[in-house]
This record gives C-alpha cells, structure tokens and sequence, in this order.
C-alpha cells in the first residue's frame, strides 16, 4: 500500500513540475465569470476570441529569423481604458480586459545578434518595430518592453472581456482582430491590428564611445529633430515643476545600489513643445537620449509623452561630480533596471 501510495505522489509531482507540457494557458488576472454584484468588475462577461494570426516572425537583428508559435506562449491580462485621437479631441473606444501575449515573453526566446555590439555592448539601444500586413508598424524600446517594472503590460490580445458600467449597462464593441495592446499608453495609437511580424533594430548614428572622456559634462542639452538642432538649454527651465521620486535602485549587471532620491522635471515637460505628438509620432516615433561618453539609450516617443500612468522619465540637472559644473541626467521611473538612467546627458534626438 504504501509503494503504491508514494508511486502515485510521484506521479503526481511529475505531473505538477512538467505542466509547461500540458499546454495550460497561465493567466496574470482572473478568467472567472463573476455574478453580477461580485467584487470583481473585469470579469462580468465572457471573453471574445479575436482573429489572429497564430504565428509572429521575429527578425532584423538577431541570430537568424524566427518564427515564434503564439498558440505555446503563456498568456498574460491587461486593463485598458482605450481612447484614440481624434482630431482635436479624443475618441473613446470602451474599457476592456486584454488577455494574450506578451511581447516581453515573445523576444524572450530569441538570441540576439546587434550591428553595434563591437563598441557598444549593453542592449539599451536596440529597439521593436511591430508590424503588420496592411504596411502599419508601432516602434517599442527595447527598455519599455524587457527592462520595465511590469514586463507583461505590453501584449498581443488573443482576446478581449468588456468592463461595462453597472449603471448604463453600455457594451462597447469588441474588435474582430487580435491587436497589440500597452497599458501604459494615454492614446492607443500603437494598437496595431493583427501584428505578423516584430523587426529588431538598433539606433543608428555618429556615436563616439570615449569610456573615459577628459570632462563628464556637457554645457548645454541638444535637442535635435529632423537632423537639425531646434532647441539648446543650458539648465532646465524655471517654469517646470520639480518631483522628487524615492526609489530602490537595482542595475541589471551590479545589482543593488540603494535607495535613493532623484530630483528634476518630467521629461514630457520639456519634450512636448518641440516634439510633434499625432498619430503616426506617437505609433512610430523613436527618442535617442545620449551622453558625452558615447552611451545612449533607446526611448519610444510615445512613452516620454503618452503615459497614462505618470511614471514618465525625471529629467535632471545638478552635481556632475567635477567641481563647480553641473549636468544633466535622466532618471528611467517606469525601469526596474538603472540602465536607462544616464548621466552626462547633452543630447535628445527624435528619429
């Protein structure tokens, strides 16, 4: 009785630690269908399936094409109030629970192989176009999607469960296709349809890497667009208010690093006068920030000056560590990583 009993535990451990097999979607928010009056107002109804191609290429660089099977990744939730622009004003689309893929989860299966490794190492430069049959493509970070707080808050929606008012009982329609989805968007402008394929890139220009440059300063902050500087400040403007944001600092290479305070402005504060802000800029557009070592990261525009969660990035100007000259630095709020928290900054450029 009891080689039988301790066989069928076995059984059962094997069971539990090899459920990857048993292609179980796992879900981070609840699928039950609650009765009306429960506590939980996303699951009110049942999901929608949303048409969707069943596989997604991955290409650009990285070692080799590859398409990746959405039918085995494991699917993750995301709440969405979704609004558009509309010309002047906003379109209100309903208020939906995503359930699907992460991009996080997809271009975690993939090697990658980028053109500036030899001088350049750290992958903050590369960045996602997600593309889609009809010709449209909605740009990510490589940071927003892989270094973020919340990894699994960016999707690919296999389906869609309306969050109705209890009051008004409206039923916002439900899209046909599956669609990328981004929680932290304020407009849903990077909503592509039907995605088939995500081309990894890295950003292009005239870098100079000096790991050791003679001063760890720059007099002034560059801001360029088109190719032509519109715009230089020598310190951050008076008239942007100044946020103070407490935090647990963690680098992806040399892990802790305390807790510490960072001071400055947001960065949309700065940004949002001199950058364009219509549909198209805020699905495609891509921010470089550099500094004067040559390091550089890769900002999606549309997560500089799109958020809806107010966790856009501090943009400061303080102590650069050589007396008497001050600097500027960002200061990546939304990252769980410090590596898109540069200091020595002198340039921004739009893409």
């Amino acid at each position: 009785m009891r080689s039988k009993t301790l066989l069928v535990l076995s059984a059962l451990f094997l069971l539990l630690t090899s459920c990857k097999y048993l292609h179980i979607d796992g879900y981070s928010g609840s699928t039950l269908i609650w009765e009306s009056g429960a506590n939980n107002y996303f699951n009110t109804e049942s999901p929608a399936g949303l048409e969707l191609n069943p596989q997604i290429l991955v290409t650009g660089e990285t070692d080799g094409d590859q398409m990746i099977s959405l039918d085995k990744m494991p699917w993750h939730s995301v709440t969405l109030r979704e609004v558009v622009m509309d010309g002047d004003s906003a379109k209100f689309l309903g208020t939906f629970r995503y359930d699907g893929v992460a991009l996080s989860d997809i271009l975690s299966s993939v090697k990658i192989d980028k053109d500036s490794k030899e001088d350049f190492y750290p992958p903050v430069d590369l960045y996602v176009e997600v593309w889609n049959d009809a010709g449209e493509f909605a740009t990510f970070s490589w940071g927003e999607i892989i270094y973020s707080n919340d990894v699994y808050n960016i999707i690919i929606a296999k389906a869609a469960t309306r969050v109705i008012p209890s009051k008004t009982g409206e039923k916002w329609e439900v899209p046909q296709y599956g669609k990328v989805v981004v929680g932290t968007d304020l407009f849903a402008e990077r909503g592509i349809s039907n995605p088939t394929k995500i081309v990894v890139k890295s950003l292009k220009g005239d870098f100079k890497v000096n790991r050791d440059p003679e001063k760890f300063y720059s007099e002034v902050l560059e801001i360029i667009r088109e190719d032509k500087s519109i715009e230089t400040f020598p310190a951050i403007p008076d008239n942007l208010p100044k946020l103070d944001r407490r935090t647990i600092y963690y680098g992806h290479g040399m892990g802790y690093k305390g807790v510490r305070t960072f001071s400055g402005v947001r960065i949309d504060g700065l940004l949002k006068n001199l950058f364009p802000s219509g549909k198209r800029d805020l699905r495609t557009g891509l921010v470089c920030v550099e500094a004067v070592d040559g390091y550089r990261a890769s900002f999606s525009l549309s997560e500089l000056i799109n958020r809806v969660d107010g966790a856009e990035p501090l943009l400061m100007f303080g102590d650069s560590g050589e007396k008497g000259r001050e600097s500027f630095s960002i200061y990546a709020d939304n990252d769980l990583f410090a590596d898109r928290s540069i200091k020595g900054v002198n340039k921004i450029t739009l893409y």
